[in-house]
């Protein structure tokens, strides 16, 4: 499931000092048009074809995960390095 870097790039700088709850909530202003676009796009052109059993919902779990996913490991980073910066 492609995403866009900028998308990834806005949805980490917006849920930068979020609790999970938070995180879970601000997924949805992202994910949600993109699998509107893409269903609309699969459906009414043959810009995006889809293989057979793959439906919108597929698309819909894994552009969540893939966005919770790369958060996590965005997180991981920045408390790594704030270790880092803490300690010289």
């Amino acid at each position: 499931m492609y995403c866009n870097p900028l998308v990834l790039l806005y949805y980490n700088k917006w849920t930068l000092n979020r609790k999970p709850l938070g995180i879970i909530l601000k997924l949805f202003p992202f994910v949600i048009p993109l699998i509107l676009f893409k269903t609309y796009a699969a459906k009414r052109t043959k810009l995006i074809t889809w293989k057979k059993g793959w439906t919108w919902y597929h698309s819909l779990i894994s552009l969540i995960i893939k966005l919770l996913l790369c958060r996590s490991i965005i997180a991981i980073i920045r408390t790594i390095n704030n270790k880092n910066m803490s300690l010289n």
